[in-house]
């Protein structure tokens, strides 16, 4: 009956050490493919990412785990922004660049206005109205030209929509960043004026705040925050639950017309 019981118990011991061996092999092996993931999201090309699913499951993985814990208390849990000068993530509207995971990659890195040489800071919104630019009635005249030029239909004074335009694409140097035609310059930053998409709100009152006291948005840089393999995987994660901007050079060579970028 010992006997019986001894090895009753032996078997019981070898059975918790082999069960015990096999999920000690099975963690061995998840970490070194954790591990092998992880070092070939961050050897390749960031934007040959999106076509690699192995590379952008790893990155939703780990991304989503980063943006909840370091993005999410600004551009919230959906990605939505707030019309308080935090843009949306989700859609196609980029305020620098185009949206590809290197672009984002990029921004999450340095930052914005973030104290950085490579921060996106070639200019900002200056407060054209503190600074006597411009008068009180010239800021109204730039004010009906931008509604009557944006997606967003209202009742201007024609009057002061002509006005409002000459002192645009001269006195006020508006042009200069947002472009001649108002549609925006990624490289500075500078927001699309005529769709209806909007950074600091497209009513009257915030758009004369824009003018009168100007903008200074900041993104910081995560640089030596987070570790480059989570950045990258934030990136991949951000772009695959947003579109690249129609201007894209991965959207010319599809064929998509272009179109304008964000409001401010």
């Amino acid at each position: 009956m010992l006997n019986s019981r001894s090895l009753a118990t032996k078997r019981a011991v070898s059975a918790v050490i082999a069960v015990a061996a096999v999920a000690l092999a099975w963690f061995g092996y998840s970490q070194w493919q954790d591990y092998s993931l992880g070092r070939r999201l961050i050897l390749a090309s960031p934007d040959s990412i999106p076509s690699q699913p192995e590379l952008v499951a790893w990155s939703e993985r780990a991304g989503n785990n980063a943006y909840a814990k370091n993005c999410a208390s600004c551009h919230g849990a959906d990605m939505k922004g707030n019309q308080h000068g935090v843009p949306n993530l989700s859609d196609a509207t980029w305020l620098y660049d185009y949206g590809r995971v290197s672009d984002i990659e990029r921004t999450i890195l340095y930052g914005i206005r973030a104290g950085l040489g490579k921060s996106h800071n070639v200019t900002d919104m200056p407060a054209i109205g503190r600074q006597k630019v411009l008068d009180e009635q010239e800021i109204r005249d730039v004010m009906a030209f931008v509604m009557s030029i944006n997606a967003r239909k209202r009742q201007v004074d024609p009057a002061a929509v002509e006005r409002g335009s000459k002192i645009f694409q001269d006195k006020g140097v508006c042009y200069d960043c947002h472009s001649r035609d108002a549609t925006g310059i990624s490289d500075y930053g500078a927001p699309n004026l005529t769709d209806d998409d909007w950074l600091y709100g497209g009513d009257e009152k915030a758009i004369y705040s824009s003018i009168y006291d100007g903008r200074h948005g900041l993104c910081p840089a995560w640089i030596g925050k987070l570790s480059f393999a989570t950045i990258r995987a934030l990136a991949v994660y951000i772009h695959s639950h947003s579109k690249e901007s129609p201007e894209s050079p991965n959207n010319r060579t599809a064929g998509v017309a272009p179109s304008g970028g964000q409001a401010g």
